[in-house]
């Protein structure tokens, strides 16, 4: 049938048939050579269907790809799963905006030199879901395979967040490591407990920003987090940023 009648018949709109054809989701059964006109199958219209409401259920285009492939309860109920996990995580990070709002975070910024240091390290591109599980696996390969010289620490090569992914990496400071990380002067402040978990850590990066801002210095490479807390104690992170 021509896309128009396929367009009624499934209920979606001409629009949003090209947008799926483009996405590979719902090519057409034929297309005319010489007018480019699209047609379809009646047996066609169960996938339409199916396009049409995932899509109302808000799910990406990348995902309703991966249900199409395999159109199992299973593949749904997974991506269910990591709906509720994403609203549970928006609904912390919400919380916390509240508490952002009432007071201001206090955080003491200072500055020292430090040492050119060696070190190892593993790279990725993540967002913000997947960063803690991310460090904490690399620290454990990392420590398995070298001596370690000093406290691991992350570089973050980019903003991190729900869309930004870096990339970050992950490193752990060795004699001999290969990767060099330049010495010099660096704006720093420590945060503990809760103040290390994402999104409060962000305060402790806005105090060391602004504190630089405020004395007419500059920043001058990627921030990083040095893991300061021993075993068994409360979190305790430095959170430092090269300066010019």
């Amino acid at each position: 049938m021509p896309i128009g009648q396929f367009a009624e018949a499934s209920r979606l709109s001409l629009k949003a048939l090209r947008l799926y054809d483009e996405n590979g989701l719902l090519p057409p059964a034929r297309v005319d050579p010489d007018s480019g006109y699209r047609f379809y199958r009646v047996e066609q219209l169960r996938a339409a269907t199916l396009v049409g409401l995932l899509r109302g259920a808000g799910m990406p285009l990348v995902e309703i790809r991966r249900v199409l492939a395999d159109p199992t309860p299973a593949r749904v109920d997974e991506y269910e799963a990591g709906l509720a996990d994403e609203l549970a995580e928006r609904r912390r990070v919400l919380a916390y905006v509240r508490r952002f709002l009432k007071e201001e975070q206090m955080f003491d910024v200072q500055v020292k030199q430090v040492q050119e240091q060696h070190y190892v390290s593993r790279s990725k591109r993540v967002r913000v879901p997947e960063l803690g599980g991310f460090i904490d696996e690399s620290v454990r390969a990392l420590r398995a395979e070298h001596e370690p010289t000093g406290p691991d620490f992350v570089l973050y090569h980019g903003q991190v967040d729900e869309e930004a992914d870096g990339p970050v990496e992950v490193c752990l400071p060795t004699r001999h490591g290969e990767k060099r990380l330049p010495g010099g002067e660096v704006a720093y402040t420590i945060a503990t407990g809760e103040e290390t978990e994402f999104p409060a850590i962000l305060g402790a990066y806005d105090a060391v920003a602004k504190w630089v801002n405020a004395q007419g210095r500059e920043l001058a490479g990627p921030p990083r987090e040095i893991n300061d807390s021993e075993e068994g104690q409360a979190p305790r992170m430095e959170i430092a940023w090269p300066i010019t």
